[in-house]
């Protein structure tokens, strides 16, 4: 195996391995939570701000893991009517418009993040800076940004790509 799929398998285990950990984090987290506040009325006051925070990281990684397997919603009325030829430059089309509204989302988040940086804002309960909540957008596309262009790299080798069905 190469250095790219090398890299590509340590980072899919990474990106696993961080959203099973948030799940759990923010389970157990909520559980606790709720037996302090209804049982011993003395809740975790930044609890609540954490899960907020760690599930739009979920979110932003969980694309990148969804776009890896080519589960992002898709409309496909068009490509159940075009010839084997024809579904493959759709394909490609729309692989090139992701990679582009990647590239774009990515600098205009990061933008922002460094705005907010620039800014000192800072959370209420948890009093962290809120660039790092606000650097999960950044992060995220990036990490679908390599998805895409690595499913562009093998289209351009004519290599299959697999596509998971979630529903037929």
């Amino acid at each position: 195996m190469n250095f790219l799929g090398r890299l590509n398998q340590i980072s899919n285990k990474v990106e696993k391995a961080f959203l099973a950990a948030a799940i759990i984090v923010c389970s157990l987290l909520l559980f606790v939570n709720v037996v302090l506040r209804y049982v011993f009325l003395a809740p975790i006051y930044w609890a609540e701000e954490f899960v907020r925070y760690l599930m739009v990281w979920m979110i932003f990684i969980g694309a990148s893991q969804v776009t890896l397997w080519g589960g992002h919603v898709a409309v496909d009325i068009v490509p159940r009517v075009l010839s084997k030829r024809g579904n493959a430059a759709l394909a490609f089309i729309v692989n090139v418009i992701c990679i582009l509204f990647c590239i774009l989302l990515a600098y205009l988040s990061l933008k922002q993040t460094l705005r907010v940086m620039k800014a000192g804002q800072i959370s209420p309960a948890l009093e962290i800076p809120m660039w790092i909540a606000y650097l999960s957008i950044p992060a995220g596309t990036v990490l679908m940004l390599i998805r895409f262009l690595q499913q562009f790299w093998m289209r351009i080798q004519g290599k299959e790509i697999e596509i998971r069905e979630v529903l037929d």
